[in-house]
């Protein structure tokens, strides 16, 4: 019979050793636990075969295998990482302890009974690992082989100090084996204990705990010793386990928050108007987002342009937004999300979102853009200068503001209609586009009369940006018209706006400056003295 359950043993650990073998495909660390686990299959067989030769020696060859074996696993579990303190894991080590203590009580000089202990290396060595799963650091996994480990050192110490091996021994052998082929599993396929699991584990460990007490060894002095220091590791177990349920149900708690914080965030109740602009969505997306997908690094929607939240790369992993052709969505991860499911549920909603702020732009670019010249309008440019005005008292910079139109531009409309005009004004909305930057604002304020407000520019900077534009106007040639085009400018500021009064004193200036151009004979630029402004700033204040 005891032969019987040596072979279904050996069979066991060969497949809990192939399993951990498949493990190692993406983590080579594991090959060593693999042979070890091996290794302690071919023992139990060389063991079966000793015993029936009845051999006389002390140290036989099953011995050594047992060596290995624990070696080959203490290769991996010294490389494997999260690793972390031990603090909860601590409280195994009077079981540890206990065990080398009393088997030298029991057989001070039996070297072949000490060689059993060779099996708490693994166990000790695991604590580290072990310590972070239980804090979360580490998958689950960890604690189902952890516990297999602790059945393997338990069957061996019992069967140093003389148990039966078809007794309570085989029987942790059996489950040991059993739980670090599952764990073994579970790690490689990254999967959560299920419910099943942690019942099995419960069950085996109360199992083997009612065996080892019915067991008829328990009535001398030192089995009772194993047996009480075997319920103490069985306690502590079933603590690992409740702990583990513990955390589970407190992550569930955390993660239905976040969700929760996430569904609000993309709700468009809980957004005003004014952070619905795309880059404000995809910011608050992100911040959603980064807490349940830890690995998120960037966000990014792509039309006419390019609005991106995060960064683009380095990144291992892509998800695709189905939104309208020809815009489209995409998240980028440094990692397979841990919840692509949950992920996959967000996308409808979350595109949605995205598409909402995509049209709520477009509704405010028509609203606050010039749709001829692609300009600003006055509408856009009282929004926009405002911003400006903090900027500039913000980072001590000066503003300069300017106002130009075409010269003789009624004329071009009555002598070559309205379309050619139209042209004109468009090709100067290029020339101003062309010679913003991203600070400055370029406005169609009505008509053929356009401002430009230039962000850290004195008046001498403002005034040569100008003349340059005037140049350039000049040297344009549009169909049929025949004369040579030009603009007349009027230039204010240059300084930094004490307030929003300043600013629209300049344009007043700037407007005078511009008509009293236009009396001095057209295409040139006049700018405000500043000695003037100066005056006007101390009658204000």
């Amino acid at each position: 019979m005891a032969a019987y359950l040596e072979i279904g043993l050996m069979l066991l650990a060969a497949v809990a050793g192939l399993t951990i073998w498949w493990l190692a495909r993406s983590e080579p660390v594991w090959r060593w636990a693999s042979l070890g686990m091996l290794f302690w299959g071919l023992q139990i067989g060389i063991r079966l075969l000793e015993r029936q030769a009845e051999p006389q020696a002390p140290l036989t060859p099953w011995h050594a295998l047992l060596v290995i074996a624990a070696l080959a696993w203490a290769a991996t579990l010294c490389q494997l990482p999260p690793r972390e303190a031990p603090r909860l894991t601590l409280a195994l080590l009077p079981f540890v302890t206990l065990a080398p203590f009393i088997s030298l009580l029991v057989f001070p000089a039996q070297l072949s009974q000490m060689v059993w202990l060779a099996d708490l290396l693994p166990l000790l060595l695991a604590l580290p690992l072990l310590e972070a799963a239980l804090r979360g650091q580490a998958s689950e996994s960890r604690l189902v082989w952890g516990l297999g480990l602790l059945l393997k050192a338990g069957g061996s110490w019992a069967l140093g100090l003389g148990w039966p091996p078809h007794g309570f021994a085989y029987l942790a052998w059996a489950l040991g084996f059993s739980l670090i082929g599952w764990g073994g599993y579970l790690e490689a396929t990254e999967s959560r204990l299920s419910k099943g699991t942690l019942a099995s584990v419960l069950v085996g460990l109360l199992g083997s705990l009612v065996v080892l007490g019915l067991e008829p060894h328990v009535q001398q002095p030192f089995h009772s010793f194993f047996l009480v220091g075997w319920g103490y590791a069985v306690m502590l177990a079933l603590a690992g386990i409740g702990w583990v349920v513990y955390l589970r149900i407190s992550s569930a708690e955390r993660q239905l928050g976040l969700w929760i914080n996430l569904l609000e965030t993309l709700s468009t109740k809980a957004q005003s108007t004014q952070n619905l602009t795309p880059q404000g969505v995809l910011q608050n997306v992100m911040d959603g987002l980064k807490p349940l997908f830890g690995n998120l690094v960037g966000l990014e929607v792509r039309s006419d342009v390019t609005i991106r939240a995060g960064q683009s790369g380095p990144y291992v992993h892509t998800f695709e937004l189905a939104l309208d052709t020809p815009t489209e969505g995409r998240l980028y991860f440094s990692g397979p999300p841990k919840d692509e499911r949950g992920l996959e549920a967000l996308a409808p909603l979350l595109t949605e979102r995205l598409r909402l702020s995509l049209a709520l732009n477009e509704w405010r670019n028509k609203a606050y853009t010039d749709p001829l010249t692609g300009l600003l309008n006055r509408r856009g440019y009282e929004r926009q200068v405002q911003r400006l005005l903090r900027r500039a008292g913000e980072e001590g910079k000066p503003l300069s503001l300017a106002l130009l139109d075409i010269d003789h531009f009624k004329q071009i409309n009555d002598t070559y209609g309205h379309p050619v005009g139209d042209e004109v004004l468009k090709r100067l909305g290029g020339l101003l586009q062309k010679a913003s930057r991203s600070n400055d604002l370029a406005v169609r304020l009505g008509g053929e009369e356009f401002g430009l407000v230039l962000f850290g520019a004195d008046l001498e900077g403002a005034y040569r940006v100008l003349e340059r534009i005037r140049g350039e106007v000049r040297a344009l040639h549009i169909s049929p018209i025949a004369w040579r085009l030009s603009i007349s400018a009027g230039l204010a500021g240059g300084e930094i706006p004490p307030s929003m009064a300043t600013v629209q004193r300049w344009l007043e200036q700037a407007d005078q400056a511009l008509y009293e151009a236009k009396q001095a004979g057209r295409d040139r630029v006049y700018p405000v003295p500043p000695s003037s402004q100066f005056l006007e700033d101390l009658l204000e204040l």
